[in-house]
């Protein structure tokens, strides 16, 4: 790709409804769950399943939720899938369950039981990637608290810990140097990060689609559960799903809402009593 493409701001239009309380609509999704002959249950990692940390390697999920997870992953009729914007195996060993599915950096690599894959225009773009990040990191070094995490397959510019009075700053820098590269970068803003990616045709949303045909089958009812705005491609893409969103949203394509990981977990402690 010669030719020098403009960064793409990626802006995702969300539906002008708002979720409504997960608590008040158990009674339609226990009677859906009963009547499914298989149940796969998605998850997003930070936010989710785990508290948002100070930073990225503090993240941990706490007990009950692995518990939980382990539960519903030994229900011949549940799989169970991890998807995250961290890297695979990052995410993989953090949640500490081999035997589930994760999709990593977003879903472009997914691996699990029997499943293996790697979106090729994203593998392409590998070099271009490690060269941005190297690009970034001595930019943003002067700022206190900015962290680059090169995944491989895209990059996270953390901000949680920057001053306000510096984040503009990690905004323009990001977007500028993302926009001079010979690749055409997607870049998002989630919860206190700007998300780097190849734009490709591919998101959550692509990824669970795949996840479902090859791992559930098309008569599983697709639970999808995530709390940022790359979560979004995934409740649009599960019009039939049950989705859910993790914290306050004015606006999402999610039909349920909860307040944070704690009632997760509580959900899919309650989602196994229902399954047995």
């Amino acid at each position: 790709m010669g030719t020098r493409l403009a960064v793409t701001l990626a802006a995702r239009s969300t539906s002008d409804r708002m979720p409504q309380p997960l608590n008040e609509g158990l009674a339609e999704i226990g009677a859906r769950v009963h009547a499914a002959r298989r149940v796969a249950v998605l998850l997003d990692f930070d936010g989710t399943l785990a508290e948002i940390a100070a930073t990225p390697e503090l993240a941990q999920m706490k007990p009950g939720m692995r518990a939980a997870l382990l539960s519903l992953r030994h229900d011949h009729d549940v799989v169970v899938a991890i998807v995250s914007g961290r890297a695979l195996e990052d995410v993989r060993e953090r949640v500490g369950i081999p035997e589930l599915i994760y999709a990593g950096c977003h879903g472009l690599v997914i691996r699990g039981p029997g499943l293996t894959f790697l979106q090729p225009q994203a593998q392409r773009a590998v070099p271009a990637l490690k060269r941005l990040a190297e690009q970034l990191a001595p930019r943003l070094r002067h700022i206190a608290g900015v962290l680059v995490e090169d995944k491989v397959l895209g990059i996270s510019v953390h901000f949680r810990q920057v001053a306000a009075r510096d984040r503009q700053e990690v905004a323009l820098a990001v977007q500028t140097i993302a926009g001079r590269s010979d690749w055409k970068f997607r870049v998002r803003r989630g919860r206190e990060v700007w998300e780097i990616s190849p734009t490709v045709d591919w998101d959550k949303g692509r990824a669970v689609r795949w996840i479902l045909a090859r791992a559930a089958g098309r008569d599983a009812l697709p639970i999808f559960i995530g709390d940022d705005v790359t979560d979004e491609d995934a409740f649009v893409a599960l019009p039939e799903g049950i989705t859910i969103r993790v914290g306050h949203a004015a606006e999402s394509s999610a039909a349920w809402s909860v307040a944070g990981p704690e009632e997760v977990g509580t959900f899919l402690l309650w989602l196994r009593s229902r399954l047995r």
